[in-house]
């Protein structure tokens, strides 16, 4: 039977959450539900289905350090750090030539770092009905979450008939669609027929690489050459293959394409937690329904306050008086306090800051 790896894509920068997130911290890095930084988490829920010698992380160079110093005891080389950033498709076809080099025959679990999911065993259950679909060589599954609100943030998948009778809830995939506007996506949830895009994928390397050449050959040449760079142990040759790898997302070069997917019920808990507001989701709320996610000795303080999420970082106090329904973070060098039906839009505001030449704070 096929070892199974796992790929953790932790290469994202997460500036909805700044001044938490920066360039060489992104979101992935920091605690945002539990108290663990979210990338220590997703290594967790993996323990259960992967050999620890079989988990991988892909980030970038500016993230290197920062991926290390959390991660003490994850060994060095099971880092992969990319050339440059060129999106999903790329860094799954890196990890892809990384991994076959040793386990040629191997399937992949891909998921992205800054997720929470739980409970863990569902996950595993989930995680092992993808591989029953998986194992025939062909088929790349994905998982999709049944949507709780028409969300405008994320992608959707038309379902289409079921694949198995043996197992409930997988179904083919009809049509991928982009992150749509407010009367789109309640459309979509009202059909009853589409389901969020997890971006978690689980295949077999043989049956990906196929779907490369058959729907995106630029980037199986690239893979290919990437493969005999690793095998030949030269660095320069890698860089260059990688580079030549269409920049471009895993969803558009062959999840869109190709016939032979399959989407599975995310049966646990999700939430991609992408913005301060989406906090409330995955904390605790105080009696006055405020939500506070304070590290490091940070304490907080209401009074006359509702709705309000705070996050702080060090020995600071945060108090608000007679305000409702802000986003207050304080980390660092910075503070940010917004209303929270702003905080989604929080890049407008680090690209404002690029813009003045404050790159000390990105």
């Amino acid at each position: 039977m096929a070892s199974v790896h796992a790929v953790i894509m932790a290469g994202g920068s997460g500036t909805r959450f700044w001044p938490a997130s920066r360039q060489i911290r992104p979101k992935q890095l920091l605690p945002l539900a539990d108290g663990k930084p979210m990338i220590a988490a997703a290594i967790e829920r993996l323990s259960g289905i992967c050999a620890p010698e079989n988990i991988w992380i892909v980030t970038n160079r500016a993230q290197k350090k920062a991926v290390g110093k959390l991660l003490l005891d994850f060994p060095i080389e099971q880092v992969l750090i990319e050339p440059e950033p060129r999106d999903t498709a790329p860094c799954i076809a890196f990890a892809m030539a990384t991994i076959a080099v040793r386990d040629p025959d191997a399937t992949l679990i891909v998921l992205p770092a800054d997720q929470v999911i739980d409970p863990v065993p569902e996950f595993e259950r989930m995680v092992a009905r993808a591989q029953a679909l998986a194992s025939d060589g062909e088929t790349l599954v994905t998982f999709g979450i049944p949507p709780t609100f028409p969300a405008t943030g994320y992608g959707y998948i038309e379902l289409g008939e079921p694949t198995d009778k043996a197992l409930p809830r997988a179904f083919a995939s009809k049509c991928f669609r982009e992150k749509p506007d407010a009367a789109t996506a309640k459309q979509f949830v009202d059909s009853g027929n589409f389901w969020w895009n997890s971006g978690i994928f689980v295949f077999e390397i043989g049956a990906m690489q196929k779907a490369f050449a058959e729907h995106d050959p630029q980037l199986a040449t690239a893979t290919t050459r990437m493969l005999a760079a690793i095998k030949a142990n030269k660095r320069p040759q890698l860089i260059r293959a990688f580079k030549k790898a269409p920049k471009t997302s895993i969803d558009f070069a062959v999840m869109e394409k190709s016939s032979h997917i399959a989407v599975v019920e995310c049966t646990a808990h999700w939430d991609d937690v992408g913005s301060f507001p989406a906090l409330a989701r995955v904390l605790e709320a105080t009696p006055d329904n405020n939500h506070f996610s304070l590290h490091e000795g940070a304490d907080a303080q209401s009074l006359e306050a509702e709705g309000n999420i705070i996050y702080a970082e060090g020995k600071r106090t945060v108090t608000v008086f007679g305000v409702d329904n802000l986003v207050i973070a304080a980390v660092g060098d910075a503070v940010l306090v917004c209303p929270k039906d702003k905080a989604n839009d929080l890049k407008k505001l680090v690209d404002h800051l690029r813009e003045q030449g404050r790159q000390d704070l990105l």
